[in-house]
């Protein structure tokens, strides 16, 4: 086996090569050679003449004599190669220390150089590290985020190839109840009550489904059309979105299916013997499958969602369609009507805007979309509802349905903040009677009448 070489550092080295050189420079002194190292490593005389040529002759072994002098060569470490003008001697070793002296002195710059580097690479790296570990902060921040939005349990839904994991929040009603009261008249007679609601558990016999309708009759015969649209609407409405098995395909279909419905059971009151000529009732439905809400208005009944996210705030489901509204207005115009609230002697307003005929101060109809009224529909009042779908949150806790009579007098604030603390103590029915006797004492406060009042509250867990 072969045995192992110890390695010498460096600069142990170049310091016993330096010891060496110096020796050597010694030597050189007093023997005086003549052969000396130049800057390229090859040997030249001192003398620059041509004194050197014949004296390397001169050197030459011409004889066999000469060649025992070739011991006493090989003893001083020279020796000579008659094909080549190089010559080397013992001197010449001096040549081979200045070589390797220069070639020590880089690599120690070189190793220097790496040793500089090296400091500096792990100030890089550290940089780099501290980088890493912000982003990763960042990440596990969002991540954190999205956990507080998905805390609720979750089920499976649809599956697609693209995402196999989709996940529905499980959100639905899980329990309503209603009120409706009649309102009184300039005499103080206790007038004939013209408002009605619909509520039905298992739409269409799906356990989580909800069907939830106020209807608001107004003129002569407001009662007669009112209760129709109970009796009609709904069975309209079961027949359109029954045969929707899908979300997707419900979402597509829906807004559609939903006037058509609006459509035809105008048609049928049309046909129904009812006198509609100044008669008619407002009506909003707000369907509940599963998470996600449907609501179709037409007129000033209103609907809206009570939200709770570290403060109490509402989302509206409906929009009032009243006659002063920008796009409403344009429309009754184009077709021939005007809108004007009613006025004094002095030709100031008083109450809301109404509807009118052109040349005529009938029917005075003081919202934009109802059903009936036919007078109103030639100048433009319509039975097109107006669909809105809000998709469930956890932070939604309740729903609020109901007529003018309502929201005449308290604000959506009012309501939500006097429904959430009947939410608390999941008292659905407690909460409509509650608002019902709120809104007659404002309506006692405000004026001489007392409007019809019609509430539906259903919860969300």
């Amino acid at each position: 086996m072969k045995q192992k070489v110890s390695q010498i550092s460096p600069d142990k080295l170049y310091a016993s090569l330096l010891k060496r050189k110096n020796e050597q420079e010694q030597q050189a002194r007093l023997k005086s050679p003549i052969v000396t190292a130049n800057k390229y490593g090859f040997s030249s005389n001192r003398n620059s003449g041509g004194t050197s040529k014949i004296e390397a002759k001169k050197a030459r072994p011409a004889s066999g004599k000469d060649l025992k002098d070739v011991s006493k060569v090989l003893l001083k470490k020279t020796h000579a190669r008659q094909n080549s003008k190089l010559v080397e001697t013992k001197e010449n070793s001096q040549n081979l220390s200045t070589s390797a002296l220069s070639l020590l002195l880089k690599i120690k710059q070189d190793k220097h150089e790496n040793k500089q580097s090296q400091i500096q690479q792990p100030k890089d790296l550290y940089n780099q590290e501290t980088i890493q570990k912000k982003y990763q902060k960042l990440m596990e921040m969002t991540k954190q985020q999205q956990q507080l939005i998905l805390k609720p349990k979750l089920f499976k839904g649809p599956r697609s190839i693209s995402n196999p994991d989709i996940s529905t929040m499980q959100l639905q009603i899980v329990k309503a109840n209603g009120q409706s009261a009649a309102g009184m008249l300039y005499n103080g007679q206790t007038k004939t009550n013209q408002d009605i609601y619909k509520l039905i558990q298992k739409f269409c016999r799906r356990e989580n489904d909800w069907y939830i309708q106020v209807s608001d009759g107004h003129g002569t015969n407001g009662h007669q059309v009112a209760q129709f649209l109970q009796e009609v609407l709904p069975q309209f409405v079961e027949q359109g979105v029954v045969h929707m098995t899908s979300c997707y395909e419900r979402d597509k279909q829906i807004n559609q299916v939903l006037k058509n419905c609006f459509l035809q059971t105008s048609d049928e009151l049309m046909d129904s013997g009812i006198d509609i000529t100044y008669s008619g009732a407002t009506t909003v439905v707000v369907l509940s499958f599963d998470n996600v809400l449907y609501c179709a208005n037409i007129g000033d009944s209103r609907a809206i969602i009570g939200r709770f996210d570290n403060k109490l705030s509402v989302i509206e489901l409906s929009k009032d369609h009243k006659p002063d509204c920008f796009l409403e207005q344009a429309r009754i115009l184009q077709r021939g009507g005007r809108v004007q609230a009613y006025s004094d002697e002095d030709g100031n307003p008083i109450g809301p805007a109404r509807v009118w005929k052109l040349d005529e101060d009938v029917p005075g109809l003081a919202m934009s979309r109802s059903f009936g009224d036919y007078i109103a529909s030639q100048v433009g009042v319509i039975c097109e509802p107006e669909i809105i779908k809000h998709s469930l949150l956890p932070c939604d806790k309740f729903i609020v349905v109901a007529s003018d009579g309502i929201w005449e007098f308290l604000s959506n604030e009012q309501v939500v903040e006097i429904v959430y603390e009947y939410y608390k103590r999941d008292d659905s029915q407690g909460a409509c009677q509650k608002l019902v006797q709120l809104a007659r004492e404002a309506w006692q406060r405000e004026d001489e009448v007392i409007d019809d009042i019609t509430i539906v509250i259903a919860f969300i867990k």
